[in-house]
């Protein structure tokens, strides 16, 4: 059993590495040949079953009557999650209610709702709305929202047109979240309690959560093992006590009894979580020991982690792609492992001293913390694209502080709180006490602002390098120091060799004639970085909305990051517009000692005038306009070129702008202009100045640009749109496509393949995309409006 249990688990783990799923066609297939391994293989058998439970789990989220997705159609579902509300906005999730499905998984969509009427979780309406793909905007460094969509069940996205309310009977725990919620929010840490007490996050805003991450503390705030574990400890204790206190017996009913009580109170505390997959991982392995303990049978704690790890994976195969799955698990391993190596009180035939016990449990408490902040802050690195320097020393101030004092105080809060609201009267006495036990935990939080290095981002290069290391030192510390198994020492020095080439590259940079530009996935916008040598040079930021989303934070500076580019060098926006210039203040705050070349006023950059200039041994030219303009036809036109590769980026202009650049590109290449002060390396022509290989597309593709002319003057081998998917415009035009496929050239769309990177080497030129090439993952393709089988 335990074979067919490993088998499952991990071939499900091994989703995250699968090209595509299997087809819904193969599934009788899978399923005859688990039940022809069972008896010989039963490892084997529990990766076919993985295989057909996966696929059949999604088959489920799949299955809708979707005819007409052009037009409006009408869902009926309850409202689950009350994600965001922004300006007249707000963002919710609903499941959707199908009245033939008795069994099977929920499907979930995520709608904005402009202006809508007082919304409560719980709430059935029947939705008119107009569908969306869930696929989301792909990059490298970014947040990947389309899989944490995917790992929800949320199969589509939706712009509420009308709703009706069909029926408001809300859960208990929806009650008592909006009961308690209005008189938590006034508090210092309401936010906190609100979530410690029902694994409610809807006060806690995106400041607080960045503080919480960058302290490393986070999972002390998202309902998990350890609150579950420290409730159920207490209760099991005090009743217990209680039992032998007041009605002592010799047999085991007062042990049965404490273990019931605090099981239930385990699956009670679980619900008013919302059963998260940290939560569902902790209750099964409580409930497996209370129940084995009960049969008085023997099982090790690794077996009650497998086999919580295979009933989670069963309940939701699509767990494993959500980070909290990987953070639980991973943590609750470490911890098995150090309680097993770490120092035990030695046995002499004599009761250990107490402070023999005390020196004891600290030296076990620090072995778990430097072993959790070392592994979970790797696995956060490849998370996040980053890890906390300061999580150490602070989840040893805090977890004590959760384990013995906060959460013990807040669910008695609460549950006094809740006794009085039954009986008719409302007492807060011990939940303010628990907010004032809270108050140095908030002040440790504002501390880290002010800590030096507080969030270190890990580009992708330091992070491969960080993991290779990390697995050295493990086998270094496993392998025994014996002649037979020098194989193994050789392996374990090899793998320090990225950690030592990174440092070098680091004190002693390498020249290389290599580049790279990159086209963000920004959705309807527009982003591009020029990589060489560690430097970079941003073309336009993508756009922004409101003050508290930006393309410029939400891609830009984390795919920086991931990229290692520390210092921006120049930053071009050609104009005006919020899809070209959204995220200039962003990037303005971030790169203070960059060069801005724009003719945006706000902006106070230099001027966008034609000239040309060197940077990093590439020769950048700016070709257009000559005198300000306003509009797209006022774009800024550069081109990047190194002597044998060449780039054009064009912004926003149209057929005017491109008629002007042909008649005026020959001129410009002339003694007398601007650019004969500046002369190339090699010798050009006008016509040359033009022409390029990489072209990104004028105006995302729209129909009022890429002439054939122009076309043609450019010669491109390789065109990129940058035009969101399925964009309110439909850019780019088809016609617009078309001219460029009668010229045999090669297209690719930011929208539908995520980030799009063209890496230029001597005498070759290399294109990628995300979704084709740097994640080919079958979670980052682009799926239709319901549908997780067969993406496009």
């Amino acid at each position: 059993m335990n074979g067919f249990i490993f088998g499952f688990s991990a071939t499900l783990l091994s989703t995250m590495l699968w090209p595509s799923l299997p087809p819904v066609g193969l599934l009788p297939y899978f399923l005859l040949g688990t039940v022809i391994l069972w008896q010989k293989s039963p490892l084997c058998a529990g990766g076919l079953f993985a295989v057909f439970w996966l696929t059949l789990f999604c088959f489920g989220l799949s299955k809708h009557d979707f005819t007409d997705l052009s037009q409006p159609i009408q869902i009926k579902g309850e409202i689950i999650t009350l994600v965001n509300q922004n300006s007249d906005w707000l963002s919710l999730d609903i499941a959707i209610i199908r009245p033939n499905l008795a069994l099977g998984p929920k499907a979930k969509l995520r709608l904005t709702w402009k202006t809508p009427p007082a919304l409560q979780v719980g709430q059935i309406w029947s939705f008119t709305l107009m569908p969306k793909s869930m696929s989301n905007v792909l990059n490298q460094g970014g947040y990947n929202e389309q899989k944490q969509l995917v790992s929800q069940h949320i199969i589509g996205k939706g712009r509420v047109l009308q709703a009706e309310l069909v029926s408001d009977n809300a859960s208990l725990r929806n009650q008592l979240v909006a009961s308690l919620a209005p008189l938590l929010a006034p508090m210092a840490q309401g936010d906190i309690l609100l979530a410690l007490i029902l694994g409610d996050n809807r006060l806690i805003s995106k400041e607080r959560w960045q503080l919480l991450r960058q302290t490393g503390t986070g999972h002390l705030v998202s309902i998990s093992g350890l609150h579950l574990s420290v409730l159920t400890v207490w209760i099991y204790t005090c009743s217990l006590w209680l039992c032998n206190r007041f009605a002592l017996v010799p047999s085991r009913r007062n042990l049965i009894v404490a273990l019931i009580l605090s099981a239930c109170s385990a699956i009670f505390y679980a619900y008013l979580a919302g059963f998260g997959v940290a939560t569902q991982r902790a209750l099964i392995m409580i409930v497996l020991l209370m129940l084995l303990s009960l049969l008085r049978r023997f099982s090790s704690a690794w077996e009650r982690l497998l086999f919580a790890l295979f009933v989670v994976l069963l309940i939701d195969p699509l767990s494993c792609l959500s980070a909290g799955f990987w953070l639980s698990f991973c943590a609750l391993a470490i911890i098995l492992y150090t309680l097993e190596v770490a120092p035990k009180v030695p046995v002499k035939g004599v009761e250990p001293s107490m402070v023999m016990g005390l020196k004891v449990s600290l030296l076990q408490f620090w072995s778990v913390q430097w072993r959790l902040t070392l592994v979970l802050g790797v696995i956060q690195a490849v998370l996040f694209g980053g890890m906390s320097v300061h999580s150490l020393w602070m989840n040893m101030l805090a977890v004590p502080w959760f384990s013995m004092v906060v959460i013990p105080l807040a669910m008695v809060g609460f549950g006094c709180w809740w006794l009085g609201s039954v009986l008719g009267f409302s007492w807060l006495g011990i939940l303010q006490l628990s907010d004032l036990a809270l108050a140095p935990y908030g002040q440790l939080l504002q501390l880290s602002t002010h800590l030096p290095a507080h969030w270190q981002a890990t580009s992708a290069s330091e992070l491969a390098a960080g993991i290779c290391a990390l697995l050295a030192g493990v086998l270094w510390c496993f392998i025994p120091k014996t002649r037979q198994y020098r194989l193994w020492h050789l392996v374990s020095s090899v793998l320090w060799m990225p950690l030592l080439w990174t440092l070098v590259l680091k004190m002693l940079p390498i020249a290389s004639p290599a580049w790279a530009v990159h086209v963000l996935d920004v959705g309807q916008g527009l982003a591009v970085v020029i990589e060489k040598e560690g430097r970079g040079m941003l073309y336009d930021t993508g756009a922004a909305f409101g003050d508290e989303f930006s393309y410029s934070q939400r891609v830009i500076l984390p795919f920086l990051n991931a990229k290692g580019i520390q210092h921006i060098d120049y930053v071009f926006i050609s104009h005006s517009d919020n899809d070209h210039a959204g995220g200039a203040q962003v990037l303005a705050r971030t790169y203070p000692k960059a060069e801005w070349i724009s003719d945006v006023p706000h902006l106070a950059a230099k001027g966008c005038r034609p000239q040309q200039f060197v940077w990093q041994s590439l020769t950048v030219t700016i070709l257009f306009p000559k005198q300000p303009t306003d509009g797209n036809n006022g774009s800024c036109v550069v081109r990047i070129d190194d002597g044998e590769h060449s780039l054009l980026l064009t912004g926003d202009i149209e057929k005017a702008a491109e008629a002007a650049l042909l008649l005026e590109i020959p001129l410009l290449a002339t003694p007398s202009s601007p650019l004969g002060a500046h002369p190339q390396s090699h010798t050009e022509t006008g016509a040359s100045l033009l022409t390029s290989q990489v072209l990104l597309a004028p105006h995302h593709g729209s129909k009022t640009s890429s002439t054939g002319a122009f076309i043609d003057a450019v010669a491109p081998e390789l065109v990129i749109f940058a035009a969101g998917l399925a964009n309110r415009f439909g850019f780019p035009k088809a016609e617009v496509i078309e001219r460029y496929q009668q010229r045999q050239i090669e297209h690719l769309i930011t929208g539908y393949e995520g980030q799009i990177s063209v890496v230029f080497t001597p005498g070759q030129r290399k294109v990628k995309s995300y979704r084709r090439d740097l994640a080919p993952f079958w979670y980052n393709r682009v799926f239709r409006f319901g549908d997780l089988l067969n993406p496009e």
